[in-house]
């Protein structure tokens, strides 16, 4: 269940609304461009870092051992496209809240356009509305 939570919260941010691409829009920059980093607290090292989990997409060749370093020095390269992870206290309890929030209100996405967001019902129903 640990590891369903991990990789869930590397895939899904509703606070930072990150973009989901298809078709023409993907690549595989963009794809490693849309996954999170996040701070474990005291259990970094126990999962040897793979919170720093952006630079692990982008370059997997790079072992575990040298993911920080990396990410680093990527940091300056991807400027704006790289989305600094909330700091946590030694045991990661902010990142229930996160999950929290994005199993109630991230649950659909639309079925047309090559980049697409997570949305809630609400949201869905709006723009259902407003095309009609």
């Amino acid at each position: 269940m640990w590891l369903d939570f991990v990789t869930y919260l590397h895939h899904h941010g509703h606070e930072d609304k990150v973009p989901w691409y298809r078709g023409k829009e993907w690549s595989y920059l963009r794809g490693g461009l849309t996954t999170l980093d996040r701070d474990y607290g005291l259990i970094n090292n126990i999962h040897h870092d793979i919170g720093t989990h952006v630079i692990h997409h982008l370059f997997p060749q790079i072992p575990h051992y040298h993911l920080v370093e990396a990410t680093e020095a990527a940091k300056p390269v991807l400027g704006k496209y790289y989305k600094e992870p909330e700091k946590s206290a030694p045991l990661p309890f902010h990142l229930l809240q996160v999950l929290s929030r994005s199993l109630k209100e991230d649950h659909y996405v639309s079925d047309t356009g090559d980049i697409v967001y997570y949305q809630s019902e609400s949201e869905t129903s709006t723009c259902a509305q407003s095309s009609d």
